[in-house]
């Protein structure tokens, strides 16, 4: 049996402008909120989680290469 895949949109810094545009480009799919600051990520997770979207937030730091490892 396949296992289902959806395609994933990766939003780095949780902006009001990034949101916006992770809404109008992300629908259907598995969203990953990343910022430096936990917390801006996890406020920005839960509006669009509220809003049916599938998004999970976890930090990270762009400028180091560790941070964005998985």
């Amino acid at each position: 049996m396949n296992a289902m895949k959806k395609e994933v949109v990766i939003l780095t810094g949780a902006g009001q402008i990034g949101m916006a545009i992770t809404r109008r480009m992300g629908y259907g799919k598995k969203i990953v909120i990343g910022d430096k600051k936990p917390k801006n990520a996890q406020v920005i997770a839960k509006i669009m989680n509220d809003a049916g979207f599938d998004v999970i937030a976890v930090e990270m730091d762009i400028s180091s290469r560790d941070s964005i490892k998985i």
